[in-house]
């Protein structure tokens, strides 16, 4: 008689092992895709060029492998309307949005780098930045805009004097304090031969645009000086991200400075100790510095980074609310309290 065996009990294993590598290999595609080729040669991108075309260029090119995650990737960065012309060096770019970047900023020359200045970064970045690029600027910025965190009440530093003729908007700011707040976060197309003074009136100019005539009524409006608003934005853009959570504690600081109540933001700690903690140590909030608003109420000494515009409208646009307390914790999210003892709760919860 015939006996047939059944392998019935086995296809399990097997079966778990089929899905797992259809899964990693499924992976491995995606993060292919995602990642930039090798380009055969200059990408060309002619005037009148819509995104579609420019998509077909790139993967011809094989600067992209995918042109539908490099298009998906091109509509969350808001960029499609600035693609630039030009004739375009792809290779050695790590990503897509790299891609994106150098596809906004132009064709560069020889002599041309992109120069980015990201939101909430101080005096230091900019010039670190600066001097990783290669930039001359970064060996002096200080000499031109002043240095970060210091007492300009002390030191012997004066600004050029063509500051206060060429920019009035800098008029509510203390004489001899530095440029912190006022060098204005973007991508900026730049020589690489680029002075100290050349990168600070490029910064300005660009802060003297995009400081509408309705942002100086609203400053006009608020009863503050253009300098009070440039520090508390300077201190939102690093305590919170979001808009609205910006705009929230926007309307707590502004009611702390009401009462006389010590602000108490991290940011303004973090400044001078050059660190970046989520929650500052106690030891830390006693050090003795003019930007400490733990240890001092009111605003600190002055701007303790340059602000984006999303945070100087929302010094400017508070959102009323009846919190006196907020975190945030280690992975960005904002938690709100009315009373300290709520405040003390929300601490033991999300910074452990």
């Amino acid at each position: 008689m015939m006996t047939i065996v059944r392998h019935s009990r086995n296809r399990g294993p097997w079966k778990s092992v089929l899905v797992l590598a259809v899964f990693c290999a499924l992976i491995w595609l995606g993060v292919y895709l995602s990642t930039p080729g090798e380009p055969t040669g200059p990408v060309i991108i002619r005037p009148g060029d819509g995104v579609a075309s420019i998509i077909g260029e790139l993967k011809e090119k094989g600067a992209v492998r995918s042109g539908l995650i490099f298009g998906y990737t091109l509509r969350r960065s808001g960029a499609a309307t600035r693609l630039q012309p030009g004739e375009y060096d792809l290779a050695g770019l790590g990503s897509y949005t790299e891609i994106i970047e150098r596809l906004t900023t132009g064709s560069l020359a020889a002599d041309e780098l992109v120069l980015r200045i990201i939101e909430g970064w101080d005096l230091e970045d900019i010039a670190k930045e600066m001097r990783r690029l290669g930039l001359p600027a970064g060996d002096s910025l200080y000499s031109v805009a002043g240095e970060p965190a210091y007492d300009y009440r002390l030191g012997d530093w004066s600004p050029p004097a063509w500051l206060a003729d060429e920019y009035p908007f800098l008029a509510t700011k203390p004489e001899k304090a530095s440029l912190e707040g006022y060098l204005f976060p973007d991508t900026y197309r730049v020589f690489r031969d680029l002075t100290a003074e050349e990168a600070v009136r490029m910064f300005l100019d660009n802060f003297g645009r995009r400081l509408t005539p309705g942002h100086r009524e609203r400053v006009a409006d608020a009863g503050r000086g253009l300098h009070e608003i440039i520090i508390m934005a300077s201190i939102i853009e690093n305590e919170v991200r979001s808009d609205e959570d910006r705009r929230m504690v926007s309307d707590i600081f502004w009611r702390r400075l009401g009462i006389n109540m010590a602000l108490q933001a991290d940011s303004t700690v973090n400044y001078f100790t050059r660190q970046q903690k989520v929650a500052v140590s106690s030891a830390d909030t006693w050090i003795d510095s003019p930007f400490n608003t733990y240890r001092h109420p009111g605003l600190p000494l002055g701007p303790i980074s340059n602000p984006g515009l999303s945070a100087i409208e929302a010094a400017l646009d508070p959102l009323g609310n009846d919190y006196w307390y907020f975190l945030t914790d280690a992975d960005g999210s904002v938690h709100y309290a009315r009373t300290l003892d709520e405040h003390n709760h929300n601490k033991s919860l999300y910074l452990k």
